[in-house]
């Protein structure tokens, strides 16, 4: 969970507004960093009575820069072609929404953990991308992270997957909703979700 949120803080550094472009997913990412480290720094953000206003601001950055319904169908994996059009709109608002609600009020305390990121590269495969990064924590601690990036129609690079020191986020979910499906069912599954994670409609 804690690496998780590492990953995702160092995201947070780098999920800025769609209008600032760049030449390629890395130069994109680096490009915004100093834009989010201002509102992560910013004292009028800190504090318990702002927790709501800073949880949207976090959950905002995260729509702009990870694409939600690649994410659901990978986490669902042979499930998501069983399911009707209204239940794959209804999971990936529900996965989105357990994401975020999940690591909205944590990225600020593990971004606290960071003591640098070092940039180690990208690959580019027609519109798929390949950015490798490592996260250095203040207890010197190297956790190696790769962000998995399909580019869009309008030229965004946009992120499908994040792998964890060699761990892939969405298999590893993808394996825990295999359990719960084998174990329960669909609707068990999306039960589940709901009752620890509710998603306003």
């Amino acid at each position: 969970m804690k690496i998780i949120s590492l990953a995702l803080a160092a995201l947070m550094l780098v999920a800025g507004s769609a209008a600032v472009r760049a030449e390629s997913p890395q130069a994109e990412i680096k490009s915004t960093t100093d834009s989010i480290l201002v509102l992560l720094k910013d004292p009028k953000l800190q504090g318990d009575a702002k927790k709501s206003e800073r949880q949207e601001l976090v959950r905002a950055r995260m729509d702009k820069r990870f694409a939600w319904e690649q994410c659901a169908r990978g986490c669902l994996g042979r499930h998501w072609t069983q399911r009707t059009p209204a239940e794959k709109a209804e999971f990936i608002k529900l996965f989105s929404g357990f994401l975020k609600d999940t690591y909205s009020d944590k990225i600020a305390t593990y971004y606290n953990d960071l003591d640098k990121i070092d940039y180690q590269g990208e690959k580019i495969v027609d519109d798929y991308a390949s950015v490798k990064l490592t996260i250095t924590t203040k207890a010197k601690v190297d956790h190696p992270i790769e962000y998995r990036m399909q580019k869009t129609a309008s030229g965004d690079w946009m992120v499908y997957d994040v792998v964890i020191e060699g761990v892939s986020l969405i298999k590893n979910y993808r394996d825990q909703f295999d359990a719960i499906i084998a174990k329960s069912s669909y609707d068990g599954l999306i039960k589940e979700i709901k009752e620890k994670h509710p998603v306003a409609p």
